[in-house]
């Protein structure tokens, strides 16, 4: 079973493969190549598939730009998601990550199948695009009146309302101490608890014995 199967791989990637894949040369000969079999194919994948092997040696050879004209190129040939997935790597790579990301959503809604490699680069390409973005827009506190000696702010006005409710405090306590203090004096002067008709202390004696002497 083995011995049948490996031919049959061998076999199917042969037939799918260009003959310019994997090809040996420098960047400029493999892109005049491909140049030169683009003249004589017609077939819409064929065509997309050639354009892309020749954005990748645009990109060896440090030309962007033909590069990016070359996957556009091919993914308005022929619509397929591992040229838009690859398509959206080039734009990370090239630093456009908001265009990456949103060719990324793209992927994960046309071509489920690349839906995990996908969210991998939306991923990247957000958090790349927020750092880039506060980068070269840091956040600035900008004063543009004269402060206000009179404003009150919420610290302020709670700072006033402790104040407030502590001395109040204090002087209920200062009042009770007073009134406490007087009723002891009063009590001490008196010499001991009031009997109405007779007095306190001694003159409560002297009373009761006058009131003996007149029975």
């Amino acid at each position: 079973m083995a011995f049948r199967l490996i031919p049959l791989f061998l076999l199917l990637v042969f037939l799918n493969a260009s003959p310019l894949e994997g090809g040996t040369g420098t960047p400029q000969d493999m892109i005049k190549k491909i140049t030169e079999q683009l003249a004589t194919i017609d077939a819409p994948k064929k065509r997309a598939k050639l354009l892309c092997y020749r954005a990748r040696n645009y990109i060896k050879a440090g030309d962007q730009k033909k590069a990016k004209d070359d996957y556009f190129k091919a993914i308005n040939t022929s619509y397929e998601g591992w040229i838009l997935n690859e398509l959206g790597h080039f734009m990370y790579k090239s630093g456009e990550f908001n265009k990456a990301y949103n060719i990324a959503q793209r992927v994960i809604a046309d071509f489920p199948q690349f839906k995990d490699e996908a969210n991998k680069l939306k991923k990247q390409a957000r958090q790349k695009w927020e750092e880039d973005y506060w980068k070269n827009n840091p956040p600035q506190i900008t004063i543009d009146s004269a402060p206000d000696p009179n404003r009150k702010t919420r610290h302020d006005l709670i700072r006033q309302t402790e104040s407030k409710s502590y001395n109040k405090s204090s002087n209920t306590s200062t009042y009770k101490r007073q009134k406490k203090s007087n009723n002891s004096t009063s009590a001490g002067n008196s010499g001991g608890s009031l009997i109405r008709g007779f007095g306190t202390g001694s003159e409560f004696r002297q009373n009761y014995k006058k009131s003996r002497q007149a029975q």
